[in-house]
């Protein structure tokens, strides 16, 4: 099961109590449990993490909660990973590490670095299928990349674009004042940031090299925890999403990669009840409804992405998956 690390839902909340909110009535809304303020239990499954959301813009009236968040992003917010952040030698190197050990703060996203000869582009892989309240978790992600490394580097870092890949808002003035030297773009292929190569190369205040490799050794036992405990299927589900652009992932591949045999990792996602085939027709399901729910990445485009040979498989699988045509579920979605 995806799921959130309950200290991300207890820093919303404690900023939407800044904004107007009640605490309790907030969580009271969102039928999650008052213990997360406190960390107990330690993570939340993905459709809390929609309902506070929710909650959060009634009680607030703030449509930019996501943004007010991100603007306020500490490093304690992210456990362990921030503090491997704040002694890495550099913001790219910062970025870096959050972005390997993504999956300790949640299985909803993750983020990835393209680095180019003058620029780097950072942007966000969805994990799971897409629902509108994710649209504040990206505002916060991109606001609290923007303010955390600003805080934390001799200068402030200013992003030259920033794309988000959900439907523009009937009122962008809050993101045009987050990002008042970028770029604003909306219903993007995914959501990014682009930045200066030597803007990132600033070295992190304060940082601490010892300290760093001290806490990147917590961080690397923590996610071996993590993937001991997190079910076969998401794991096997995580590997294909890697591999789905433009390719049709393999079970020998996946394998390989989750370091078992083939016939080992049949056995272990039959004792969860499903098998490769299932996982990899579930994901690929997934992202096509993303996809198509953007607008702009045409059938034979998300065809490819998907690992298909031709539109027309990818239109027969997808009927199957959701009962109607890609072109069908596209309409419903406009």
């Amino acid at each position: 099961m995806a799921r959130i690390n309950s200290s991300i839902l207890a820093f919303r909340v404690a900023v939407a109590a800044e904004a107007g909110g009640d605490v309790g009535s907030i969580l009271e809304a969102a039928n999650a449990p008052h213990g997360i303020m406190q960390g107990d239990p330690a993570y939340m499954d993905l459709a809390t993490e929609r309902r506070i959301w929710r909650a959060i813009v009634d009680a607030t009236g703030r449509e930019d909660i996501g943004l007010v968040c991100g603007q306020r992003f500490p490093t304690q917010a992210m456990g362990i990973l921030g503090y491997v952040c704040a002694n890495a030698p550099s913001l790219l190197v910062a970025f870096e590490k959050s972005c390997q050990y993504a999956r300790i703060m949640g299985d909803s996203m993750g983020s990835h670095i393209d680095r180019g000869p003058t620029e780097t582009r950072v942007w966000i892989e969805q994990w799971t299928e897409w629902h509108d309240p994710l649209r504040y978790t990206v505002d916060c992600f991109v606001a609290a990349n923007v303010s955390w490394t600003s805080a934390n580097a001799p200068r402030p870092l200013r992003p030259k674009e920033v794309g988000f890949h959900y439907s523009r808002p009937a009122d962008t003035s809050a993101h045009e004042r987050a990002f008042p030297t970028a770029r604003v773009k909306f219903e993007t292929d995914v959501s990014y940031q682009i930045y200066d190569n030597a803007d990132l190369e600033q070295p992190v205040i304060g940082a601490n090299l010892e300290l760093f490799r001290d806490f990147e050794e917590r961080v690397q036992a923590v996610m071996s925890r993590i993937d001991k405990l997190q079910p076969w299927s998401d794991r096997v589900r995580r590997e294909i999403v890697e591999r789905l652009k433009g390719a049709s992932p393999t079970i020998q591949g996946v394998a390989n990669s989750l370091a078992v045999s083939t016939r080992t990792l049949q056995l272990r996602l039959s004792e969860e009840g499903t098998n490769f085939s299932e996982v990899l027709s579930d994901a690929r399901a997934d992202l096509a409804k993303e996809f198509l729910r953007a607008g702009d990445v045409r059938n034979d485009e998300i065809a490819y992405l998907l690992g298909y040979s031709e539109e027309s498989v990818f239109s027969r699988s997808f009927k199957r998956w959701t009962g109607c045509t890609p072109t069908e579920f596209r309409a419903g979605t406009a």
